[in-house]
């Protein structure tokens, strides 16, 4: 009787032993089909089902730019895959607008993309006598409005070549020392070689070119130690003042 106990017991450890190998055997593939079942169903989630699909848009840092204007020109795939959206596309697509300067777009989990808008900045008002455009430090000009805002001075930009020299007039103006550009009435411009700055106090400043922009501002400061009607910069190295008050 104890043979057949201690046998029956030796062949149920053989078996568990058997099971426990074929076991180990299996699980390596068991967990490689799991991880692979996974993965797809990972895939499926993110790449083409509904449950993380774009389901609205957020726009961030607008202040003068209509919040419509930057969805119509984002036309952003509502009901696409939010991780097969094109991210670049959309940004470069509201870069278009005239008023912004750059753009970011990004994904928020689970369903929304956000755009962050960079507006330009105005820096001069461009007229010719009967419009006035807004333009940036980058003199791009990117709005125009039936009156001319205050704060900011005012170029009268006439003649040829008026992409040019919108740019050398902003040039000039960013050259410009804070509290001097504040004394700025207008600037004229009939090209970009031939710009003068007009001081509200009545004072004119020969600038010329943009060249040299830099150090014909220290120049100036130099020079309007003294008092006089005319300041001629545009050549720096041979400085001129004209109508000397004593």
């Amino acid at each position: 009787m104890s043979q057949s106990t201690d046998l029956a017991r030796a062949q149920q450890r053989f078996a568990r032993r058997q099971r426990l190998v074929r076991w180990r055997g299996w699980l390596p593939w068991a967990v490689g089909g799991f991880v692979v079942l996974l993965g797809g169903l990972t895939v499926w989630i993110f790449y083409f089902s509904s449950v993380l699909a774009v389901t609205g848009v957020k726009v961030t840092g607008i202040d003068t730019v209509p919040e419509a204007t930057i969805r119509q020109a984002a036309a952003a795939p509502i009901g696409t895959p939010l991780a097969k959206v094109d991210l670049t596309a959309i940004a470069d697509r509201v870069r278009t607008v005239q008023a912004v300067a750059d753009a970011q777009v990004t994904r928020a989990w689970p369903n929304q993309l956000v755009i962050v808008v960079t507006e330009r900045v105005p820096v001069v008002v461009v007229t010719d006598g009967t419009n006035f455009e807004l333009v940036d430090a980058t003199g791009v000009s990117f709005k125009s409005v039936p009156t001319r805002p205050e704060g900011l001075p005012e170029a009268l930009v006439v003649g040829a070549r008026r992409d040019v020299t919108i740019r050398s007039v902003v040039t000039v103006s960013a050259a410009l020392p804070v509290a001097l550009r504040g004394e700025v009435a207008s600037i004229s411009a009939a090209s970009p070689d031939s710009i003068t700055l007009n001081l509200g106090s009545g004072v004119k400043v020969v600038w010329g070119s943009s060249d040299d922009s830099a150090r014909k501002a220290e120049v100036l400061s130099v020079l309007m130690r003294r008092k006089a009607k005319v300041y001629d910069v545009s050549a720096p190295d041979l400085p001129v003042t004209k109508g000397e008050k004593k």
